[in-house]
């Protein structure tokens, strides 16, 4: 293995972690995450895009063109990654605009974001889930 995949996978594994594990704190406080969930959110989108650029050069590398179970295994996690990214960037991102302009709103504006985390983590549980699994098969 040389150097460069070196790096590469320990950049895709510390920006998964940081996204995953943000994500699931935010998660798990839920409302009670409160400014904490806006200032994060910008360091969670770049997590994620770090994740998924690094994770595509990791699969043409390793991965190529074949597709077995380990493979379809790995397929189901970027899904779940996908969606969890499109989650918080869809719902998070305009809420977390809202909250800046209305703070009458704030409560409902928090519950979205909470409910948001709270998909996105058990989506992000699957990604890592599958990451680890898809080597045996």
């Amino acid at each position: 293995m040389d150097t460069l995949m070196i790096v590469v996978i320990a950049i895709h594994a510390s920006s998964g972690v940081f996204w995953a594990g943000s994500t699931a704190t935010l998660a798990n406080l839920g409302l009670n995450a409160g400014t904490s969930a806006e200032r994060l959110f910008p360091f969670q989108m770049g997590s994620a895009g770090l994740t998924v650029l690094t994770g595509l050069a990791l699969w043409a590398y390793w991965r190529g063109g074949a597709l077995g179970t380990s493979e379809l295994i790995l397929l189901f996690g970027i899904l779940a990654a996908f969606v969890a990214g499109a989650v918080q960037g869809s719902i998070v991102g305009p809420a977390r605009r809202a909250l800046s302009g209305a703070r009458d709103a704030e409560s409902a504006l928090h519950q979205r974001i909470a409910g948001a985390h709270r998909v996105a983590a058990g989506l992000l549980t699957i990604t890592v889930i599958t990451m680890v699994v898809s080597r045996f098969f």
